[in-house]
This record gives structure tokens, sequence and C-alpha cells, in this order.
């Protein structure tokens, strides 16, 4: 019996031919192009999501500087508003220069608020609203 298997063993085995050298190069070379492809669409995702990042982090630091002017408008008079943004402005919160503005348009009514959120030269954000002040003596009842 053990004959008779190692005979049909040896018989498979001897059919089977191995791979040539040029085949393990041409299935080598097949692998890294797709392994390159797929690695350069997730290098792509990884700058797509830090620049994202940054984007992100300065429309929050804008959000936050109009919403201070509108506590501003609520609180303080045009003139004390425009002290305190030029004491603050520019100024760097985690590394993005904030600049801050206000002023009023001949013919409109109400102030223009824009904040400008910028890091090395390059504008991330950009926000405007419109502000209605309070005078010195609505601010006093």
């Amino acid at each position: 019996m053990k004959c008779w298997y190692r005979k049909q063993m040896k018989g498979m085995l001897s059919g089977e031919e191995a791979m040539t050298l040029v085949e393990v190069l041409a299935s080598i070379l097949l692998l890294s192009l797709i392994i390159t492809t797929f690695l350069s669409f997730f290098i792509q995702a990884a700058k797509i999501n830090n620049q994202t990042d940054t984007v992100n982090e300065a429309t929050f630091i804008a959000q936050e500087q109009i919403e201070l002017l509108t506590y501003y408008s609520e609180t303080e008079t045009v003139e004390e508003t425009l002290k305190l943004i030029k004491t603050e402005s520019p100024s760097t919160n985690s590394g993005f220069q904030t600049q801050s503005e206000v002023f009023k348009k001949s013919g409109e009514t109400l102030y223009t608020g824009t904040v400008t959120v910028s890091k090395e030269g390059k504008a991330y954000a950009q926000m405007e609203t419109r502000l209605s002040f309070r005078t010195a003596e609505d601010l006093e009842d």
C-alpha cells in the first residue's frame, strides 16, 4: 500500500513545473504597481485631511472673533470697540494671525465687521457681519 501511494505522489509531483524567474518578476511588478496606486490615494487623502483641519480651525477662530465683535456692539460704543480692536488686532492664536475691522459705509446705518484669519500670509477664513452699535446714551440707560 505504501508503494502505491509513493508512486501516485511521485507521478503528481513530477508533472508540475516550477515558476520561472520571469513569472516571479512579473508578479512582483504587478503587485508593486497596485500597491503604489493605493498608497498614492492614501497620501492624497491625508493631505486633504490636513488642509481641511487647518481651514476648520481658522473658521472656528474667525467665528469666535465675530461673536466677540457682536458682544462689543451690544456692550460698547463704536469708539471703545475700535480702541479694543486696535489693541488686540492682529492677534495670534494657534499660529493663525487674526485681524478684525469695523467700518461704516457711507449712506448705511449699520456698521460692517470683518475678521480675517491667516497663516504665513495665506488667508484661510474670512467672515463678515453687520453690527448696530449702541450710542453712549443707550449704554447709560
